[in-house]
Parts: C-alpha cells; sequence; structure tokens
C-alpha cells in the first residue's frame, strides 16, 4: 500500500508547479507522475525537474548514457519501451 497520496493535475497546476507540469504535459517527459508524487514537497519537485531538465537538455549528459537511463527506467517501471 502506498504511503503517499499522488496528486492530481488540476492539484498541482494550482501550485506554483504549473508550469513544470504543463511542460511535462506539452513535451510528455517526464511523466507527470514524478510531480504527482513529488509534489507534496514543492521546493524539493521543483529543483529536482530543473535538475533533470539541465542534464537532460544542456549536454551535460552523452546521448548513449541518456538512452542507457531511459531503458532501465523503463524497466523498473515494467514499461514496454
Amino acid at each position: 500500500m502506498a504511503n503517499v497520496r499522488m496528486l492530481t493535475i488540476e492539484e498541482l497546476q494550482a501550485t506554483k508547479l504549473k508550469p513544470l507540469v504543463d511542460y511535462c504535459l506539452e513535451n510528455r517527459a517526464p511523466d507527470p507522475g514524478y510531480h504527482a508524487v513529488m509534489g507534496h514537497n514543492l521546493d524539493l519537485s521543483e529543483t529536482a525537474f530543473n535538475a533533470w531538465r539541465t542534464a537532460f537538455f544542456t549536454g551535460q549528459v552523452n546521448h548513449s548514457i541518456k538512452e542507457i537511463i531511459r531503458v532501465l527506467l523503463s524497466r523498473m517501471a515494467s514499461c514496454n519501451y
């Protein structure tokens, strides 16, 4: 049984995370479920999202490493990626 209730998109959009959630919905990454769990701590959620965006979109992480990360995460989530 989960200890943390997942917040709805509407609940998240009523917070300062709205631009981040909208970005996730528009770009389909990261999964909005990330914010649904992390959104209970707004500052942590925002900081972690900004770290993710910086790592993945500023050339700081080699493309082959990003693909390995995507595959490992999809396997952990039992996704058919």
